[in-house]
């Protein structure tokens, strides 16, 4: 691989992380808003979700998208007034396909929405076991680093030499306050 390929590869990649990035957090605020700033909105998000709403709804969609692109067609092929009644026709048809692809996309929205729950009900025991060992890792690495400078010590070993030292600060105000209160 030369290193152009590399590039675009790397690129390509990066853009990817960054775009589902973004998706997410575009994802979360359409949730947020879909559940809680307008709750007749997540009625019909419901009740476009149901299978026997959702694929009639994908049926007209296809259907006036179709219709729009033939009277779109049409409409360049008529002279004068025919043509600008068949683009009032069309806007008519566009504002339709609007409301429809909304609808359908709360749809789509409830089962993204299905999907993430599904997925992270089952692989957040994962997440949740993968943080003590990287913490653990962690832990190892930093204790680790100073093996070269000759002041590597084990937990046990610190820990009884700080509790000497305390035992030292303590004894030592002890006898303060025993000699100020005599």
């Amino acid at each position: 691989m030369d290193i152009a390929t590399l590039f675009i590869v790397g690129m390509l990649l990066a853009g990817m992380a960054i775009g589902a990035f973004f998706g997410l957090i575009f994802l979360f605020i359409a949730i947020y808003v879909v559940k809680n700033l307008y709750p007749p909105t997540r009625k019909v998000a419901l009740w476009a979700a149901r299978l026997e709403n959702f694929l009639p709804l994908l049926i007209l969609a296809a259907v006036l998208l179709f219709l729009m692109i033939f009277i779109g067609i049409i409409a360049f092929k008529m002279p004068g007034i025919v043509a600008i009644l068949l683009i009032l026709v069309l806007l008519l048809v566009l504002v339709g396909l609007v409301y429809v692809d909304m609808v359908l996309g709360l749809g789509i929205l409830v089962y993204v929405i299905g999907i993430y729950y599904w997925l992270w009900g089952r692989y957040k025991g994962l997440l949740g076991g993968l943080l003590p060992q990287v913490m653990r890792f962690k832990i190892k690495h930093d204790l680790g680093k100073d093996k070269g400078t000759g002041t590597d010590k084990d937990w046990t070993a610190h820990f009884a030499e700080m509790r000497k030292k305390l035992g030292e600060e303590a004894e030592l105000a002890r006898r303060r306050i025993s000699k100020g209160g005599k």
